[in-house]
C-alpha cells in the first residue's frame, strides 16, 4: 500500500513509482563500485608522486586515459547495440578489474602507459551500454529521475572515494588498486545476478539496423550538443590535472585535495534532489546555460584560492553546475537517440567526456608552464561563458524544450 502524508503519495513512494527493480540493482552495485573508484581521481598525483614522473610524462600519461576511454565509449556503445546491454558491461567489468591490477604493478614507463590505455579502454566500455540499459527500462517520464538517482548514487560514492583515497594514498597506494578492482567485481556480479538483458527486441518486418559508431556525429542537431557539452566537460576536467598542481603550488597536501574534492560529492548528495526537482520547471537550455556559467566561475575563482576552505568554495561553484547539467544531459541524450541506436548514441555522448579526459591534461601539462595558473583558470571562465551563450540562443531553438519529467 502507497504511504501518503497528507493526501499525497510520501516522498519515498514518490521516488520508487515507475522504477523497476533491476534499476534499484544496478544503482546498489553503481555506489559500492564509486565509493572503490580510487585510481581515476588520483591517478595524476600517483604518476607524479608515486612514480615519481616530470609534470609532461605525466600529463601524457594520464591523456592516455582519456584515449582509451575514448576508444572504450565508442566501442561499448556499439556493442551495446549489437550484442546486448548485460554482456557488454559484464565484459567491461571484469576484464577493467584486471586491467586495474596490472597497473597496480606496473614499474616500466611503457607498461604503466599500456596499462593507463587499456584499464580506460576496457572500464569505460560499461558506461554507454549502462545509460542504454536505464533507457531502456524505465518508462519516459521517470528517466530524468533515474538518471538523477543514478548521478546521486556515482557522487555519494565519489564523496567517499575522495576521502578514503586522500587518506591512503599516503600511506598504502597499493591497497587502492585492490580495493578499486574489488569494487568492480562486485558491481560485475550483481549485473550477472540481478540486471536482465534489455535490448529492444526488432519488431517484425523491421529492416536491419541502419548506422555505425560514427551516425551520430552526422546527426545535425546532435552533433552540436555533443560539442558544447564537451567544451563544459573539457572544464570539468581540470581538477585531474590543473587543479592537484594548483593546491601543490601553493603549498597544499595530497589530503588537502581529497577534502577540497570531497566538498563535490557532497554538495551533490545534499543538494541533487533538489535541484532536480527545480529544474524541472524550466527549459532545458536555460538550465544548461545555467550550469556553463557556474562551471566556468568556479574555475575561475580557483585564481584567487590558496586555502582549503577557498578551494572547497571554488569546487562547490562548479559543482552546482555539475548538479544541474549531468542529469539534464542525460535525459537529452535518451530522447534524442533513436531506439535501436540507443547504445551509439550513448556511447557519442560519453566520447565527448573521455575526449575532454584526454585532452584537459595534455592541455593543462603543456600550457601551465608557459601561461601559468591564473590565465587557465581566466580561460576557463570565459569558455564557461561562451557555452552558456551557445545555450540560450542555439540550444533553445534547436533542443527539445523538455524532457518528460517526474510526476
Amino acid at each position: 500500500m502507497t504511504t501518503r502524508v497528507l493526501g499525497r503519495p510520501s516522498r519515498l513512494a514518490q521516488l520508487s513509482e515507475g522504477i523497476p527493480r533491476p534499476f534499484w540493482a544496478l544503482l546498489l552495485g553503481t555506489f559500492i563500485t564509486k565509493a572503490g573508484a580510487f585510481i581515476m581521481p588520483l591517478l595524476f598525483i600517483y604518476l607524479t608522486q608515486v612514480r615519481k614522473l616530470d609534470l609532461p610524462i605525466a600529463g601524457a600519461i594520464t591523456a592516455l586515459y582519456g584515449l582509451g576511454s575514448l576508444v572504450g565509449t565508442l566501442i561499448g556503445g556499439g556493442m551495446a547495440d549489437r550484442f546486448g546491454r548485460r554482456f557488454t558491461m559484464l565484459l567491461s567489468l571484469l576484464v577493467g578489474a584486471g586491467f586495474l591490477l596490472v597497473l597496480g604493478v606496473s614499474r616500466e614507463l611503457w607498461a604503466i602507459a599500456l596499462a593507463v590505455f587499456f584499464t580506460s579502454m576496457t572500464s569505460d566500455a560499461y558506461r554507454p551500454a549502462s545509460q542504454a540499459l536505464v533507457a531502456d527500462i524505465v518508462p519516459t517520464q521517470h528517466r530524468m529521475k533515474a538518471f538523477g538517482m543514478q548521478y546521486w548514487a556515482i557522487n555519494f560514492g565519489f564523496a567517499i572515494a575522495a576521502v578514503v583515497g586522500g587518506y591512503m594514498a599516503r600511506r598504502n597506494f597499493g591497497a587502492l588498486f585492490i580495493a578499486d578492482a574489488a569494487t568492480t567485481l562486485v558491481l560485475a556480479f550483481i549485473v550477472w545476478k540481478a540486471i536482465p538483458e534489455s535490448k529492444p527486441a526488432p519488431k517484425e518486418n523491421d529492416k536491419p539496423t541502419q548506422g555505425t559508431v560514427f551516425t551520430p556525429f552526422a546527426d545535425r542537431t546532435y552533433a552540436p550538443f555533443l560539442l558544447l557539452n564537451f567544451l563544459v566537460a573539457l572544464l570539468v576536467f581540470q581538477h585531474l590535472s590543473a587543479l592537484p598542481d594548483d593546491m601543490k603550488t601553493k603549498g597544499l597536501t595530497t589530503e588537502e585535495f581529497g577534502w577540497a574534492m570531497a566538498t563535490n560529492g557532497v554538495l551533490i548528495v545534499l543538494l541533487q534532489p533538489f535541484a532536480l526537482k527545480w529544474a524541472e520547471r524550466f527549459p532545458h537550455a536555460r538550465i544548461l546555460a545555467m550550469a556553463a556559467a557556474l562551471t566556468g566561475i568556479g574555475f575561475g575563482l580557483t585564481t584567487f584560492a590558496n586555502s582549503l576552505p577557498l578551494y572547497a568554495l571554488s569546487v562547490a561553484v562548479w559543482t552546482l553546475g555539475e548538479i544541474f547539467f549531468a542529469p539534464v544531459n542525460a535525459a537529452l541524450v535518451a530522447a534524442m537517440s533513436p531506439t535501436e541506436l540507443r547504445g551509439r548514441y550513448q556511447g557519442a555522448f560519453h566520447l565527448t567526456w573521455s575526449l575532454a579526459s584526454m585532452v584537459a591534461p595534455l592541455m593543462s601539462s603543456s600550457l601551465l608552464p608557459v601561461i601559468g595558473h591564473r590565465t587557465l583558470w581566466f580561460s576557463c571562465l570565459g569558455i564557461g561563458l561562451a557555452v552558456a551563450l551557445a545555450h540560450l540562443t542555439w540550444s533553445a531553438r534547436a533542443l527539445p524544450k523538455q524532457v518528460a519529467a517526474t510526476e
